[in-house]
C-alpha cells in the first residue's frame, strides 16, 4: 500500500470514530500493535517527563490606553479654530503645530506688549537723565532710586506678557495662537475643526497617546478569584488576530468589585511595537494556575483519535514506533496529563503521528 493510501485510510478510519454513538463502529481487533520501522529523518519526538499539572483560567477584557502616557489638550483662551493640520490618527511630534486659533486675547496681549515697551522706552530715558543728573549732584539718590524702581517694574510686566504669548504659542506675524502637540504620540480623539467656537470651559480639543505600551484589562468574576494572582503569566487571544498570541504579567489586581458588572479588574501592561494591540479592542487572556499534583504532560496534537479512543506514537531505543492506547486524566487547553500510560524517558511522537499511525496499522495487517 503507498504512503497516500495509507493515509487515506487513516483519515477515513478517524472518521468512522467520530460517528454518534448509537451508531455501530467496527472496532480494532484486542491484539498488541506491532511495532514498525521508519526513517528517523521523518520522527520529531518530545522526552516524557513529570510536570505540575495546569489548570487555566479565560479571562474576558480589552485592551485601553495607559494612562500615565496620554494627555488631554485644552485651550487657555478663547477664540475660533482656523486652521487645522492634524487627523483623527495621526503620529505626531512633541512641538508640531496642530492648528491656529484667532482670539481677541491675543490683540490684547500685543497692544499690553506695545505699551509696555514705550513705557519701557520712555523709562530708560528717565532712569539715563537721573543717573546723568545725580553724578553732577543735581539731583538727589532718592530721584535715581525711583528712576530704577519704574524700569524694573516694567520689565517685569513686559517680560509676564512676553511669557503668556509664548505660553499660548502666539504668532505675532500671523495674528494667531499655534496650538502645538506637547508630546509625541497618536491623535486618538479630537474634537475641533476649522470653525469651531473654542471656550475656556470646553472639553478637550483632542487627546495624544503614545501606543507604544497599552494596558489589558481583564474582568475576575468571584469564582476566579483563588486562581488569578499578581505576577501570573497570561497569554493574550484576540480574533483580530486568529493564531496569534501576546504575553504578559499581570502586574495588578483591584481590591474593589466594580459595581455594575461585579467583577474585579485585572491590569497587565504589554509593549506593543508593532502596534497591533489597539485600544477597544476585545481581547481573551489565558492564566495558567499550576496544581499540586504532577503527571505527564504531552501536546494534545500528538494525540491520535482512532475507533474512540486515544493513542499515541511511542519511539522505541531501536527507533521502532509502538502505537499505545491511553487515557487522559486530565487535559488544560492544549496540554494532556497522564498519571498512567506513559514513563519518563519515553519518546513520544509529536509531529506527522497521523500518517506514522496509518503505517503502523497497515503494518500490523
Amino acid at each position: 500500500m503507498s504512503t497516500s493510501s495509507r493515509y487515506l485510510f487513516m483519515l477515513f478510519s478517524m472518521a468512522a470514530g467520530l460517528c454518534s454513538c448509537d451508531q455501530k463502529t467496527e472496532q480494532m481487533p484486542e491484539q498488541k500493535p506491532e511495532s514498525v520501522s521508519i526513517k528517523s529523518s521523518d520522527v520529531e519526538t518530545m522526552t516524557a517527563e513529570l510536570e505540575k499539572i495546569t489548570q487555566s483560567i479565560r479571562l474576558n477584557g480589552q485592551i485601553e490606553y495607559n494612562p500615565n502616557q496620554v494627555v488631554h489638550y485644552a485651550s487657555l483662551v478663547n477664540g475660533i479654530v482656523t486652521k487645522t493640520f492634524f487627523s483623527l490618527g495621526d503620529k505626531v511630534s512633541k512641538g508640531q503645530v496642530l492648528a491656529e486659533l484667532r482670539s481677541s486675547e491675543l490683540s490684547d496681549l500685543n497692544a499690553q506688549a506695545a505699551t509696555l515697551e514705550s513705557q519701557l522706552t520712555v523709562a530708560n530715558r528717565k532712569l539715563s537723565i537721573a543717573e546723568s543728573m545725580f553724578a553732577d549732584r543735581v539731583s538727589s539718590e532718592k530721584d535715581l532710586f525711583e528712576a530704577k524702581s519704574d524700569v524694573s517694574i516694567l520689565k517685569t510686566e513686559l517680560e509676564k506678557v512676553k511669557a503668556n504669548l509664548s505660553l499660548y504659542n502666539a504668532s505675532t506675524e500671523k495674528g494667531v495662537f499655534q496650538i502645538k502637540a506637547p508630546v509625541s504620540g497618536y491623535v486618538v480623539e479630537n474634537n475641533i475643526s476649522g470653525g469651531t467656537q473654542i471656550n475656556g470651559n470646553d472639553a478637550d480639543l483632542f487627546t495624544i497617546s503614545d501606543l507604544s505600551d497599552v494596558w489589558v484589562t481583564t474582568n475576575v468574576y468571584a469564582v476566579d478569584l483563588p486562581f488569578v494572582q499578581k505576577g501570573m503569566n497570561a497569554v493574550i487571544k484576540s480574533k483580530a488576530y486568529p493564531g496569534a498570541t501576546f504575553d504578559g504579567v499581570i502586574s495588578e489586581i483591584s481590591q474593589v468589585f466594580d459595581p455594575q458588572e461585579r467583577v474585579l479588574k485585572a491590569r497587565i501592561r504589554m509593549p506593543n511595537k508593532d502596534l497591533k494591540l489597539k485600544p477597544g479592542l476585545a481581547i481573551e487572556a489565558v492564566v495558567r494556575k499550576n496544581l499540586k499534583d504532577t503527571a505527564i504532560g504531552i501536546p494534545v496534537s500528538a494525540l491520535i483519535f482512532y475507533n474512540n479512543e486515544n493513542y499515541i506514537l511511542i519511539q522505541k531505543p531501536d527507533k521502532s514506533l509502538e502505537p499505545r492506547r491511553v487515557v487522559i486524566d486530565m487535559q488544560d487547553n492544549d496540554r494532556a496529563f497522564f498519571k498512567n500510560g506513559i514513563d519518563p524517558g519515553e519518546k513520544v511522537v509529536i509531529k506527522n503521528q497521523l500518517l506514522l499511525f496509518a503505517d503502523a496499522l497497515s503494518s500490523e495487517k
